[in-house]
């Protein structure tokens, strides 16, 4: 009985540690390694010029119309296509 109760308590233990969120077995991905970059980012730039965008100057950069073509696409890229999806129909045979 008291092996049975040993066995267990330490799965539940192993099992508790498994599913912990610093698993040292869990490989470290993209999101882990720039967590809260933004955040950094946006920081040291308020930071750096906290007077930007504080003028009505106009932004410079892409001129009217390729600027306007790049919002349509955009807008676009939105709207999904009706596409005919395959149809499979399957029939019970009787005896």
């Amino acid at each position: 009985m008291k092996r049975t109760s040993l066995c267990l308590t330490l799965g539940a233990f192993l099992l508790a540690a498994a599913c912990a969120g610093n698993n040292p077995l869990r490989e470290e991905t993209a999101l882990d390694r720039n967590w809260g970059r933004a955040v950094e980012s946006a920081k040291f730039n308020q930071i750096l010029d906290p007077k930007a965008g504080g003028t009505d100057a106009p932004v410079e950069g892409l001129a009217g119309r390729p600027a306007g073509h790049a919002v349509e696409k955009y807008e676009q890229s939105f709207k999904k296509e009706a596409r005919e999806l395959p149809v499979s129909t399957t029939t019970a045979v009787t005896k």
